[in-house]
């Protein structure tokens, strides 16, 4: 997580304390909630209120910048009603882009491991129903999400099952898609992707059932580490594909 000649980034040097001036107000780290390559995410406290939220601080500008520039992209469609992430703002700190959304409870990934035991499927059938609504809307304004996993699924309410879709970093208008595109993890990777054939919209659509698939049986449904051991495991489930 360092850059050449330079030690740590400026991102990974931030502590509990730290505070960030945004356009629309001014933000203190409460505590870390996540890091990964991208950078950091921190629960903040807003100056002179008593509103909370998830701070996502990128490393790396660019990446930061694209993750802005695909929100907007969504920015007229209704979080709540659809089902997505709220973004607030960005904005720059010491050469970092920060993009300030809505405070979460926790990703479907760290719920499963914490509460390891199976999902009923009564509850399975709202979060279904609560994702489709999202990929519905996504794709009524031709984007595609490129991302869906585990881990991009959080819960806004626990307690009601409510969640939202969240991590739009390779969110693309779905007309962009180009068949070499690298994208999605390989448990949740469409065929047509790995084959190369032309993509859409459906690759999020693969991509939810693998989700869901996996929180109903506790496993994922292709734990393969390569694309052709992928490949393989669902050639031998649903045979070889039909030509057109």
């Amino acid at each position: 997580m360092s850059r050449k000649g330079n030690g740590k980034t400026a991102a990974f040097e931030l502590k509990v304390g730290h505070v960030f001036v945004g356009n629309k107000g001014v933000y203190k780290v409460e505590e870390f909630l996540g890091e990964g390559s991208f950078g950091k995410v921190a629960k903040c406290s807003k100056f002179r209120s008593l509103e909370v939220y998830a701070v996502k601080i990128m490393k790396i500008s660019k990446a930061g910048q694209k993750e802005f520039e695909a929100m907007k992209l969504i920015q007229d469609l209704d979080p709540d009603e659809n089902h997505l992430i709220k973004m607030y703002e960005c904005f720059t700190h010491r050469s970092m882009t920060c993009i300030v959304y809505e405070l979460l409870e926790v990703n479907f990934h760290d719920s499963l491991i914490n509460e390891p035991q199976l999902v009923p499927l009564c509850f399975i059938r709202v979060i279904a129903q609560q994702l489709l609504k999202a990929l519905k809307a996504l794709k009524s304004i031709g984007v595609a999400h490129c991302d869906i996993k585990l881990d991009n699924i959080m819960f806004a309410d626990l307690d009601v099952m409510n969640v939202k879709l969240i991590d739009f970093g390779l969110a693309v208008e779905t007309k962009e898609l180009l068949t070499e595109t690298d994208i999605q993890v390989t448990p949740f990777r469409a065929p047509e992707v790995i084959l190369g054939l032309p993509l859409d919209e459906s690759v999020d659509m693969w991509a939810l059932g693998m989700a869901l698939a996996c929180v109903y049986s506790g496993n994922y449904l292709f734990p393969s580490r390569t694309e052709y051991e992928t490949i393989r495991a669902m050639v031998q489930i649903f045979g070889l594909p039909v030509a057109d």
